[in-house]
């Protein structure tokens, strides 16, 4: 019982600190965007669903694709405005053309197969819809003692892109208009379907 209480601790810190990790970045997050009240939003990897619950009180549809299903309960717990999906991003349980965005928040570094994630992504975005994702540099990103710690909790695979060899990804796989932006302590990319 102590490990449960445990991990809902870390859960409730992990939940509170996605939203103010973020919260100097929001206006750029929303105008790279450009979600509208009604879109359908896919948040990969996106853990307890706080940024998808963000997008929710701005009128987005929101949902979140997640593996851990400890962390989808919390979710469940916490943000009722927020559909929540187990699985994985290379398998996205969506029909096609069905989505307005996709965002991968920290998450794309967790992924076990990103070329296959990208292309499961433009299947399901709608002609035009944006997926926004945010990175950390390389030199910037969590050293191998936190991935010790945190690998087991987020997954154990870590591949870090430069920004460049992300954008170039993304193009080989037929994603369009590519825009690279600064964040606080990360970056994001946004490419068109």
């Amino acid at each position: 019982m102590k490990t449960r209480t445990g991990f809902a601790l870390l859960l409730r810190l992990e939940d509170r600190m996605s939203a103010r990790r973020r919260q100097g970045d929001l206006p750029i997050i929303r105008s790279l965007l450009a979600v509208h009240p009604g879109g359908r939003l896919l948040d990969l990897g996106g853990g307890t669903g706080a940024l998808a619950a963000v997008f929710a009180s701005d009128g987005a549809r929101s949902a979140v694709l997640e593996p851990n299903p400890r962390k989808i309960a919390f979710g469940r717990s916490r943000h009722e405005r927020v559909e929540f999906v187990e699985g994985h991003a290379e398998r996205i349980p969506y029909p096609d053309e069905s989505l307005d965005c996709v965002i991968a928040m920290l998450s794309l570094h967790h992924m076990e197969d990103p070329e296959r994630a990208f292309r499961e992504v433009r299947r399901v975005l709608r002609p035009s819809a944006r997926f926004l994702l945010e990175e950390f540099y390389p030199a910037s990103a969590p050293g191998a003692l936190a991935r010790r710690l945190f690998g087991r909790r987020h997954g154990g695979h870590h591949r870090i892109y430069e920004p460049e060899e992300l954008k170039a990804a993304l193009t080989a796989t037929g994603f369009r208009n590519l825009v690279v932006r600064d964040g606080k302590r990360t970056y994001y990319v946004l490419a068109v379907r």
